[in-house]
């Protein structure tokens, strides 16, 4: 459950916002910090359930961002892999080509869309439980386990109307729901907000939300140059 938008700008570089929504009963997410894997740094939140990540940029400016397929899921599997973790053996790519060559063998996942940004291109993957599709990278891009049709309706709806940014994905014209862009309902909710801006370093702003919505989110910001 999340919602991606993203835009490129020549003087102002790559900035993408991303919304993480999750049940309220799975423990809270680990902030972005820096990490190490071989020769590359990389900055990323973990989920300390999976131990993956939905969401990282590393120091080449590779930003990886996943939302699960929820409406595609149901496929029967003995053991099922960890998405989040899939995120996190993406630390060490340097492209989009290196991304792809770590999504050969899907067979024990899930649904999901994958996109990849970098400064050598960007590409969307979108893997339905039988078959990798390549995609054009949408402006847009949104994930609900909860009647995803009409969510995804109301949430292009605001989307389509120019809201863009930090305020689109703050939707503070929108009382919280399950259809809202920062999505509140009994069971799942927002908790996280990132804004991750990628020049000559990767600049994220990390917005924890509180249970419930209730309160202003705390705001963390970590850096990390670009080799």
């Amino acid at each position: 459950m999340c919602t991606l938008t993203w835009k490129r700008d020549p003087s102002d570089g790559l900035e993408i916002f991303f919304n993480r929504d999750e049940l309220k009963t799975r423990p809270i997410a680990d902030p972005p910090s820096l990490h190490e894997s071989g020769d590359f740094s990389f900055l990323s939140p973990r989920d300390p359930k999976g131990a993956g990540t939905w969401m990282l940029a590393n120091d080449q400016g590779l930003v990886v961002c996943l939302l699960n397929k929820w409406e595609l899921e149901g496929r029967d599997i003995a053991v099922p892999k960890s998405r989040g973790r899939l995120v996190w053996s993406m630390a060490q790519a340097g492209s989009p080509e290196e991304v792809a060559r770590l999504l050969e063998d899907l067979e024990s996942y899930q649904a999901f869309a994958l996109v990849a940004f970098s400064p050598l291109g960007d590409r969307c993957w979108e893997w339905d439980g039988k078959e990798l599709l390549v995609k054009v990278v949408p402006s847009f891009m949104t994930s609900s386990s909860f009647q995803f049709g009409a969510v995804r309706a109301a949430r292009e709806a605001c989307f389509s109307t120019g809201m863009a940014g930090a305020e689109f994905h703050a939707s503070p014209w929108e009382p919280p729901s399950a259809y809202s862009v920062r999505m509140n309902r009994p069971d799942a909710q927002t908790w996280s907000r990132s804004r991750v801006r990628v020049t000559d370093r990767v600049l994220w702003e990390y917005f924890a939300e509180r249970p419930g919505l209730i309160g202003e989110p705390e705001k963390m910001v970590v850096e990390l140059p670009l080799r």
